[in-house]
C-alpha cells in the first residue's frame, strides 16, 4: 500500500521535466487536504477507531480499453472518510497504518468492499467489469484473514461471459518493489486466492530490478506499466521503444498490459500506438466512491 499510494500521488504528474508541467502537478496536489486541514489525526488510536467505525472505505478509479475508451475495469483504493465526507488519500495515514500493524486489516476492508460491489453489480445485471485490488505482503502473511477472504471470493472470481480465461472478475495487484524479499514464498501464499479463481496483476512494472523473474515465476495475468515511463510516451524514443517492447512481450506470453498515469488524450493515443491494450489515469477519471 505504501508503493500504491506513492504511485497514486504521481498520477497527477506527467513527469515531463518542464516548469509548466511541474507547476500543474504542484497545484493539483495542493488540492488534497493535509491531515491537519482535514481534521484527521493519523495516530494509531485514531486509525484503529476509524477502522472500527467503518470510516476506511474504498474509492474506485476506472481502467479503460484504449481502442474504444470503454470502461473495462476499476481499481479499488483505500480512503479515510472524515465527518464532512472528504476522502483522505492513503498517504495521510499509510505510515501510521504500517507502524500500527493494521495494513492487513485495511487491505481486508477494501477487498471485502470490492467483493460486495462486484456481487451487487452482478445481481443488478450491470455490464461486467473487472475489479483490481491492491494487497500487501502483510495480508498475504495473515492466514486467518486470507482464509476469510477466500471464503467469499468464489462468486466474484468466476469468469465473465467470455472465452478469455484471463477475464475473471477479481484481480489482486502485488507491487513489484515490495516483492523482492518475498518472491520465494509468494506463490504459495497466493495459492488460496488463485485457487478460488482470482487473477494476479503485477503493479509498477519497470520500477524495480526483477520484473522478468516475476513474470517467469508467478502466474501473472496483467502487468501495469510504471507511470513515470508512460509519461514519456510519444516524446522520448527510448521510452517508446521500451513500452513497445513491453506490449509485444505481454502479447507473446498472453498477458494484458495496462499503462498507468495517463493524463491526456495525447498520452492515451501514444501508448495505444505502441501496442498497449488498457489505460488508467486522471484523463479517464479520479478515484471516487460510487
Amino acid at each position: 500500500m505504501v508503493f500504491q499510494e506513492k504511485r497514486e500521488k504521481r498520477q497527477g504528474s506527467a513527469h515531463a521535466g518542464n516548469e509548466e508541467t511541474n507547476r500543474e502537478a504542484v497545484a493539483r496536489f495542493a488540492a488534497y487536504p493535509t491531515p491537519h486541514e482535514s481534521g484527521v489525526n493519523p495516530s494509531s488510536a485514531s486509525l484503529k477507531a476509524a477502522l472500527a467505525a467503518g470510516s476506511i472505505q474504498a474509492a474506485y478509479q476506472p481502467i479503460v480499453a484504449l481502442d474504444t475508451g470503454a470502461i473495462v475495469a476499476e481499481e479499488s483504493l483505500a480512503r479515510w472518510v472524515v465527518g464532512d465526507g472528504t476522502l483522505i488519500p492513503a498517504g495521510a495515514f499509510i505510515d501510521t497504518a504500517a507502524a500500527s500493524g493494521v495494513l492487513a486489516a485495511i487491505d481486508e476492508v477494501v477487498l471485502n468492499q470490492t467483493l460486495d460491489r462486484c456481487h451487487r453489480r452482478q445481481t443488478a445485471g450491470l455490464p461486467p467489469r473487472l475489479h483490481f485490488v491492491n494487497i500487501s505482503t502483510a495480508l498475504l502473511c495473515a492466514p486467518d484473514r486470507l482464509a476469510r477472504i477466500v471464503g467469499v471470493v468464489a462468486a466474484c472470481g468466476t469468469p465473465l461471459a467470455t472465452d478469455d480465461p484471463r477475464l475473471r472478475s477479481l484481480i489482486v495487484e502485488v507491487t513489484e518493489r515490495e516483492l523482492v524479499p518475498h518472491l520465494p514464498t509468494l506463490a504459495r501464499e497466493l495459492d488460496p486466492l488463485l485457487g478460488a479463481g482470482v487473477r494476479l496483476a503485477l503493479d509498477d512494472f519497470g520500477s524495480g530490478y526483477s520484473s522478468f523473474l516475476y513474470l517467469a515465476d508467478l502466474p501473472i495475468t496483467f502487468l501495469k506499466i510504471e507511470q513515470a515511463l508512460v509519461a514519456r510516451a510519444g516524446r522520448d524514443k527510448r521510452a517508446d521503444a521500451i513500452i513497445r517492447s513491453i506490449g509485444r512481450l505481454a502479447e507473446e506470453i498472453g498477458i494484458i498490459a495496462i499503462a498507468e498515469g495517463i493524463e491526456s488524450a495525447a498520452s492515451a493515443q501514444a501508448v495505444a500506438a505502441l501496442g498497449i491494450t488498457w489505460g488508467q489515469g486522471y484523463h479517464f477519471g479520479r478515484p471516487t466512491q460510487v
